[in-house]
């Protein structure tokens, strides 16, 4: 089969060289080149057979189809490697993973190709398709494949798709064509797994201006639903591309610059699917020291009644926490902090009621959790304890622990700023036999939660001086230090008062 294979590429090399003028000569060794490509398709049957072709120097033959004058054939060869390495070759519906033959064969495989320079040839293949023609088409989704593929059996690659190939310049340039279709919505695809796996990836399109780009392909779905489920897929792969990047300081700037925070409050205006989204990308985008310039804009923009930001329930957990860089990134002197403090004393301190509600319900959760916990603890020793430790502390954060937690801590930090704020919430609480010990029995479960309300608590007192407008912070050496037990025993004192 694999002689066969370099016969059919010799002759076709010979007669186009041979005919170069007169291709109705070479169409014949062209048709049987196709054929000795699609042969090699039996091979998927039998991947611990792979490592032969490299042996036999065949891989390097496969890569120069990838540069073949019929673009037919390039697809082919395409295709071909796209099935030898896809991810459910040397698997069984019995075998969820590859033996251990199968798996060596494949690498073995895989490394050859890339020493060849797949890469660099694939991402050629790109731009010289012309996706006008359904055939070529084809091709790049196979492209997209192969690509997918190899970070799924090396995730490592990621890197050197992104920064040795044009592949992310192609991918920007592809996102930005109007009318959604299936090769669009698979680069988004491959884009986003990209961005999960390496900072200098989300670096090097921060570099190509990706985030201008991103924002403006959501853009379109600002105030309108996609119209079809992968459609659907695409917009979810723009937000978690956002996402990864606003996990880079150097990345949050760029959103404020393409006006990322104004984008996200329109779209927490309509009842869509970038809704929520565009929650979770504010969460990210106003997290830590380099959030504060966002932090900062969103404070300045008056949010109207119709948002309801802060009384849904479909994403509290990302609600919560955008409520809480707010707090930790504005400066008790600045008027957007007033306007957060002030939303929760409006309306007859309906939000704090909420607030109130929602800790009720995610304690009632995570009591139940605790209490299958303590029945499942029955009859183990110390070190099958040990052992379970990390998955009794999952399943409590499935039960809505963050949630909570975050809900604690704003509470915390509320109360303890406004005093208007405070007798709302003990009044509530006293009504159901409890205080604020409840709030702090959950922060002080935690070191780093505690450390938290410490620090907002400096925040809110002047003790944390935000230095710049980029969000550095120091604190103000003429204050003492206020340390956590400081901290609640203060509130607690002024809760008995």
């Amino acid at each position: 089969m694999i002689l066969k294979f370099e016969k059919a590429i010799n002759k076709n090399q010979e007669q186009r060289v041979r005919y170069a003028e007169e291709p109705e000569k070479f169409m014949e060794s062209e048709a049987d080149l196709d054929e000795e490509i699609k042969s090699l398709l039996a091979l998927t049957q039998a991947p611990h057979m792979y490592p032969e072709l490299v042996k036999l120097g065949s891989v390097p033959s496969l890569m120069s189809l990838l540069s073949h004058e019929n673009t037919d054939i390039v697809i082919d060869a395409i295709d071909l490697i796209n099935e030898l390495t896809d991810e459910d070759v040397g698997t069984s519906e019995d075998d969820l993973e590859r033996p251990e033959d199968a798996a060596t064969g494949i690498k073995t495989f895989v490394d050859a190709l890339l020493e060849n320079e797949l890469l660099s040839l694939l991402v050629q293949n790109l731009e010289r398709l012309d996706e006008k023609e359904e055939t070529d088409r084809q091709g790049v989704f196979k492209i997209l494949g192969i690509l997918e593929n190899l970070m799924a059996l090396e995730p490592s690659l990621a890197e050197r798709i992104a920064l040795d190939t044009e592949f992310l310049s192609w991918t920007l340039k592809r996102l930005q064509t109007k009318v959604f279709d299936s090769n669009r919505g698979y680069a988004s695809e491959i884009l986003s797994i990209l961005l999960q796996e390496s900072r200098v990836v989300r670096l090097k399109l921060g570099e190509l201006g990706g985030m201008d780009v991103l924002l403006r392909v959501l853009s379109v779905y600002k105030r309108k639903d996609p119209q079809d489920e992968d459609e659907t897929e695409m917009v979810e792969n723009f937000f978690n591309a956002i996402c990864s990047m606003l996990n880079e300081p150097e990345s949050k700037s760029a959103f404020l610059e393409g006006e990322g925070v104004e984008l996200m409050l329109i779209m927490m205006k309509e009842r869509t699917l970038a809704r929520i989204r565009a929650v979770k990308v504010l969460n990210y985008a106003l997290t830590g020291e380099e959030g504060r310039p966002n932090c900062i804009r969103f404070g300045l923009k008056k949010l109207k009644k119709s948002h309801k930001v802060f009384v849904e329930s479909e994403d509290e957990e990302h609600i919560m926490c955008i409520i809480l860089s707010l707090l930790r990134n504005l400066s008790p002197d600045e008027l957007q902090r007033a306007r957060v403090i002030r939303k929760f004393i409006e309306d007859e301190y309906e939000k704090v009621d909420r607030l109130l509600e929602m800790k009720e319900y995610y304690e009632a959760r995570d009591q139940r959790v605790l209490a299958e916990i303590e029945e499942d603890k029955k009859g183990l020793d110390e070190d099958e304890l040990e052992e379970l430790k990390e998955d009794f502390y999952l399943r409590r954060l499935e039960a809505g622990l963050f949630t909570l937690q975050r809900v604690c801590l704003l509470l915390a930090v509320l109360t303890a700023e406004d005093n208007g704020i405070k007798e709302q919430v003990l009044m509530l609480m006293k009504r159901k036999d409890e205080d604020m010990s409840s709030v702090f029995k959950i922060l002080e479960e935690e070191t780093a939660l505690m450390a938290d309300y410490v620090y907002l608590r400096k925040v809110a007192m002047g003790k944390i001086i935000h230095t710049s407008e980029i969000g550095e912070l120091k604190e103000d050496p003429s204050e003492e230090n206020l340390t956590a037990k400081d901290s609640v025993n203060n509130d607690k004192m002024d809760e008995d008062n």
